[in-house]
């Protein structure tokens, strides 16, 4: 994998958080519902994004207990009586949280994003309190598949997408970072540690094509030095609402583990 700009790729914006929560939001809230998060505990976030998570945190630890939400960008997030808000830029600055104070942490497509996503991992893994638990997710390489009535039109579809997952990689995203994840935990003497892989078909109009055609958007520039021309990314948009269009998702990696007591 070549390393170029260690930059998050894509903005926080509603256009892009909606989809991804609406493909993400189910994966995760079932696994924090295995976790038997009580009243009065506290939990953390890091890129809490637009928040759908942080809420849901909230839900579980009740008016007694404390969500931190962390952020390079803080705009969709607001501050209540158990959610406190942190602007952080975290190839930077370290998470504003006291070493063992945290019964749940959470993040999800931040770690591989990230150039120290090691160090920030283990900061994560301090936090928690001894049996606390960590729930991280992360978008995997996995090769696509696509149909379209159209064969030249399928093969546009796999085109692309596979050059967004090759932009990102180029951009120092690590692909692969939700993959070791696991063995990392391991590692660090983590106990039922359990790992899904989950890709699923989406259509023409739905969350995932409208994540796809918004990741494909905001590349835009950077997919035209790959060889796409105007003239494809303009049809693959257009795909991309076409309910007769059926995409192999992204892969997603959710990985839940427990720091040992």
């Amino acid at each position: 994998m070549t390393t170029g700009s260690s930059r998050y790729q894509f903005r926080n914006h509603i256009d892009h958080l909606h989809p991804l929560q609406e493909i993400l939001d189910p994966i995760t809230v079932d696994e924090l519902a295995c976790l038997e998060i009580a009243a009065g505990q506290a939990a953390l976030e890091v890129g809490a994004g637009a928040g759908s998570i942080a809420r849901r945190l909230c839900d579980l630890v009740g008016p007694t207990g404390k969500v931190m939400a962390v952020d390079i960008d803080t705009r969709l997030l607001d501050p209540t009586g158990v959610l406190d808000v942190y602007q952080r830029d975290l190839r930077a600055e370290p998470l504003p949280v006291t070493p063992g104070s945290i019964d749940v942490a959470t993040a999800r497509c931040v770690l591989e994003h990230l150039p120290n996503r090691h160090a920030l991992l283990n900061q994560m893994i301090t936090a928690l309190r001894p049996g606390g638990w960590l729930v991280l997710g992360e978008i995997v390489y996995a090769p696509v598949a696509a149909h379209a009535p159209r064969s030249a039109d399928t093969d546009l579809i796999i085109h692309v997408a596979h050059a967004i997952l090759d932009v990102l990689s180029a951009h120092g995203v690590d692909l692969h970072w939700g993959d070791k994840t696991p063995g990392i935990l391991l590692g660090n003497g983590f106990e039922q540690t359990r790992t899904r892989w989950i890709a699923e078909t989406w259509t023409g109009g739905s969350p995932g094509c409208r994540l796809l055609a918004d990741n494909a958007h905001q590349l835009h520039h950077k997919l035209l030095r790959e060889g796409l021309s105007h003239q494809d990314l303009d049809r693959f948009a257009e795909l991309m609402t076409d309910p007769a269009v059926l995409v192999r998702g992204y892969q997603f990696a959710s990985t839940t583990a427990r720091k040992p007591h």
